[in-house]
């Protein structure tokens, strides 16, 4: 696993377990690697219990519940997408944050034309706040995932560190 990305995962540890709180991942590009991440952290259990793999629209729909209409509007790469997984992650788990991640990892981009290395992530907590943001990575596939992954986590600990 990239040295970073685990250095990241256990200061996420750190930041979770001073608030007492339990995360949970909603993933579809990175196919679970902020997941593995995290779970592979210094005493995971007392932060992190589940995570969810929903590379399919069908699977965000059957798993998640992602309405039907948020992917035939919007597509599986979007805004309103990323919150409603990391909403339906959140509730099926009931920990106190959830992260989704879905995004076009490469080499080829989105049917409407989004480019590859677009990634869209969210972030809901059990206070009803729930934060959505699109970043676009350079690189190849592999490169892509692992910034992605990275990304979710950091940004996590950055939104926790704020509240």
């Amino acid at each position: 696993m990239d040295k970073k990305l685990q250095q990241t995962a256990e200061e996420l540890g750190e930041v979770l377990k001073a608030r007492g709180m339990k995360v949970t991942f909603a993933e579809s590009c990175t196919a679970g690697l902020a997941a593995m991440a995290v779970a592979s952290a210094e005493s995971s259990a007392d932060f992190f219990s589940r995570g969810f793999i929903t590379y399919t629209n069908q699977a965000k729909q059957e798993v998640l519940g992602v309405s039907r209409s948020a992917l035939d509007t919007y597509t599986a790469v979007s805004e309103p997408v990323v919150r409603e997984m990391a909403q339906g992650a959140l509730r099926i788990s009931g920990e106190q944050a959830a992260v989704s991640i879905s995004g076009y990892a490469g080499p080829d981009g989105g049917p409407d034309g989004t480019p590859a290395g677009t990634v869209w992530f969210g972030w809901a907590f059990s206070d009803g706040l729930t934060v959505a943001e699109v970043e676009t990575f350079s690189g190849d596939c592999e490169e892509v995932i692992t910034a992605a992954a990275h990304f979710a986590l950091t940004r996590l600990i950055a939104l926790l560190k704020n509240r």
